[in-house]
């Protein structure tokens, strides 16, 4: 069986119903490459852009932001203990199921921080969803496989260098970390 041979939805006709969803597919495919070149640039003020008003993201027991505004926030405190961030993502998975979408893709990064290079690799599983500005992320979690130091890699039993993150925000409120 062809994939566009399902029933037509909301008036497409096959073809035209797998042409919507491989261009849907390409559009969310176009948002993790957008997030990981804002912020290999550095440009952390455009990064809630990605992200839909009741959005949340959580980074392992790193760091939880909820909303558009405190997702903003959170963005903007990454370069206060990351002198330097470049992930590279790859194997970007993406499921569209109507208005809501799900993905997976993985991460190889390289940051400084305190003085220390340090080598993450971790994944990414999200959900999307359709917005009238199109597709947006409704939620992120990131896996930390791990975050080590170069002298040390990753072989040994201490998988994680980089501390959880409880930054406080213009406003006096502090960002959660994971799990709080």
């Amino acid at each position: 069986m062809q994939p566009w041979s399902h029933e037509p939805a909301g008036g497409l006709t096959g073809l035209e119903a797998h042409v919507r969803h491989l261009e849907d597919i390409e559009e969310i495919r176009g948002l993790r490459f957008k997030y990981h070149d804002f912020l290999n640039r550095s440009r952390f003020e455009r990064m809630s852009e990605l992200y839909t008003d009741d959005a949340r993201v959580r980074i392992d027991y790193v760091a939880s932001a909820e909303g558009k505004e405190e997702i903003h926030e959170f963005f903007l405190t990454i370069p206060r203990t990351l002198s330097f961030i470049k992930q590279f993502i790859h194997n970007h998975l993406v499921n569209v199921d109507g208005d809501m979408a799900s993905g997976v893709a993985y991460m190889d990064a390289r940051y400084a921080a305190e003085g220390q290079s340090l080598m993450v690799a971790g994944r990414f599983d999200e959900k999307y969803r359709r917005t009238t500005a199109g597709w947006r992320i409704a939620d992120t979690f990131v896996t930390l496989y791990f975050s080590v130091p170069l002298s040390k890699g990753w072989a040994g039993a201490e998988l994680h260098h980089i501390a959880p993150h409880d930054v406080v925000l213009r406003g006096g409120a502090a960002l959660r970390p994971a799990g709080a």
